[in-house]
Order: C-alpha cells, then structure tokens, then sequence
C-alpha cells in the first residue's frame, strides 16, 4: 500500500497568528499488491488481493426507534441472522481488522464500502453518508462506532419523545479486499463461515428479520499466488507554504505538480492485467466529498481541503477518494515489465472558517492490476 498523507509542517508563532502552513507528505510501501480476480492474489503481506472490485447495493429498510440516542441503523454484518461481530470470525494483520476467509488464518477480507442512506420520518428527511474500512467506520455525523464492532458507525437520533418509524433508502458502493499474512498458499480452501450482509438494524424486532442484503456469499474459492506486483514512486512532500487565514470557503490557494511513476514486474505464471489508480480517504478526514481529503486541525476541525488529478496521456482526470479506478496502462502475459510515469497535480482550497495554526489530514493511494 502507498499512504498519502496530507500534512502540514509544524510552525513557530510569536504574535497572533494570521496564517497556516499546510504541506502534503505522501509515505510510500516499497510494493503494491496485485488484484486480478476474485483467486488471483500477491504472495506478499498485507493488501493481496481484492475479491470483488465493483461492490453496488441498494437496501430499502425501516427502524423504531424513542430515543435520541445516536444508534448504528446501517451496519455489515457476518454472522448468523443480522447479528454484526462474532470476534473470533475476525482478525488482524499490521492494523488492519478484517473477516477470516481461511481456515490456515493467512487470508482475510476487508470491506471498503461507502454508502448513502436517505432517512425519512414523520414528514421529516435528511441523508446520512457512512463509510466502513479496515480501520473502522464512521459517518456524515461523525459519533464513531460501536465499540465491540468497527463495522457498526453510529448515525444521528431524530429528536422525539414518542415511538417513531423511520425508513432509509441505502445505496452503497465499494469493493472487497483481500489481505494475507505473507504465507498464504494456492489453495480450495477459502470461504465465509456466514455471508457478509449490508443490514438495517431495527431494534424493535429480531436480527433474522432486518432489512439485509448479501454482499458476499458462503462458499468456497480457489485462490491462485500470482508474483506480479508493481511499485510506486513520487515525491514524498509536497509544500503548499504559508496561507492566508481569512481565504474565502472554496478559494484556491496553491497548487503543486509532481511525477508519478509505476513499475510493475512479474517472472512466473505471467499474465495480463489493466493497471489502475485508486485512492481512499482516512476516516478521520473523510469530508462526505468523494472528490477531497479534509485538512484538520487538533481539535478535529477542517481548516482546508485537498484535490487531486492525474493527467494521463494528456488527459486530465480528478482521482476521487471512494476508490474508483482511474486506468493508467496495462501489461501483457508477454511481458516482464511494464512502466509509467504522469503528472499529478495537488490542489488546496480553504473551508473559509478563519482558522490558524496547524492542519493535517491523510489518505491512501493504492495500485490495482485488474
């Protein structure tokens, strides 16, 4: 994996501040892993493979609620009926929590998945966006997730002292990932105790009854160790310098243009593969903007936001942060090789709130071979 991670240097004042400096640090892994199909996968650790890149899902569901506490009416679930977590279903690998997918323990899948629930209540409405990761999951109202399962993100309560029913219309999109231990082996093996499901949680009624669709079945895959593997490379700073604290929201305030280049090389069971571009935004900085990564200060406030866009053979193409594919060049069965280099343009704007001091925000850059 390649993080990318949008930062600022760290700044002396002596007077009352009057700027903020922001600058954008891109850290990068020394591979990036292959994803092919659903059983082709890298040999390495970590990141290995994606099980199904084009996750779309609609789910039409109601809740009762009384309260107005936050509760997690959107949730992925993998375990019997609706239930969420059964932790010993779960594992981790360098930070990264995911579902077993074999039983030697050396695979894992992980949900990358955004979705948009459209609530309505009473003549009421308002639209909730949510995101789930292997880091965790979290939404529009940023209230965090439920602290036995990071697949559960908690969305706001409508205020209300009686008993209310409340309908979301839920679209979802993403992909699932495979990460491996570093000895994961050919094998026939691999499969879901239970499948994974988008669910409505109504806690009115039992878990086998919600609202759920499936996202991953039960069964089993084979899954092939492929060593095509590609690496990338680019600057690992970009310095936007100092910036006027009282921009306008929106405004453009400096913006960098770098090289990005990708190599990508493989000697045994050689095959072809289109390569791609994907970025992912981190949950803390996530903005509800597909198209921009937050800058925030230490308190969790967005100062600015950050833009990105690859121009590929002329082309100039906005990279959006739900991990959708920009394709930027193949290789062949034939080949051993394969290498590409483009310009990438990094672009702040302020949020126009008149902050000082320090904002930093991060987000992830990851090669695909489909």
């Amino acid at each position: 994996m390649n993080f990318l991670k949008l930062i600022d240097k760290a700044i002396s004042y002596i007077k009352p501040i009057t700027k903020w400096k922001a600058a954008l640090c891109l850290l990068m892994a020394m591979y990036t892993p292959v994803t092919l199909s659903a059983t082709i996968i890298q040999n390495g650790r970590g990141l290995v493979g994606i099980l199904d890149s084009n996750i779309s899902a609609t789910l039409t569901g109601t809740s009762n609620y009384w309260a107005t506490q936050p509760s997690s009416y959107v949730l992925l679930a993998f375990f019997q009926d609706g239930a969420s977590c059964n932790q010993s279903l779960m594992m981790e690998i360098d930070g990264v929590k995911g579902i077993k997918f074999n039983t030697a323990g050396t695979l894992m899948l992980v949900p990358e998945i955004t979705y948009v629930d459209k609530r309505t209540w009473g003549g009421n409405s308002d639209t909730v966006t949510g995101i789930f990761t292997g880091y965790g999951s979290s939404t529009s109202d940023n209230l965090g997730e439920y602290t036995s399962c990071i697949l559960q993100p908690y969305q706001s309560s409508p205020s209300s002292s009686v008993d209310v029913i409340m309908t979301h219309n839920v679209t979802a999109t993403g992909r699932i990932l495979i990460y491996g231990t570093g000895q994961q082996v050919s094998s026939s093996t691999a499969g879901l105790s239970y499948p994974l499901k988008m669910v409505i949680q109504n806690p009115r009624i039992a878990p086998a009854q919600y609202a759920k669709n499936i996202l991953v079945s039960t069964g089993s895959w084979s899954t092939v160790v492929s060593d095509l593997a590609c690496t990338l490379a680019t600057p690992t700073l970009i310095d936007f310098g100092p910036q006027p604290a009282n921009a306008a929201a929106n405004q453009l305030l400096a913006a960098k243009t770098v090289n990005l280049s990708v190599g990508c090389q493989q000697s045994q069971n050689k095959i072809a593969a289109t390569l791609s571009l994907m970025a992912r935004t981190n949950l803390a900085y996530y903005s509800g903007n597909d198209n921009q990564v937050n800058l925030n200060n230490s308190a969790g406030t967005a100062g600015a936001y950050v833009t990105m866009d690859i121009n590929v053979n002329g082309t100039s193409k906005p990279v959006s942060f739900n991990r959708q594919y920009i394709d930027i060049g193949s290789i062949d069965s034939t080949q051993s090789a394969a290498n590409f280099n483009y310009p990438v343009t990094y672009t702040l704007y302020s949020k126009g709130t008149g902050m000082t001091g320090k904002v930093s925000g991060s987000a992830e850059l990851s090669i695909v071979m489909r």
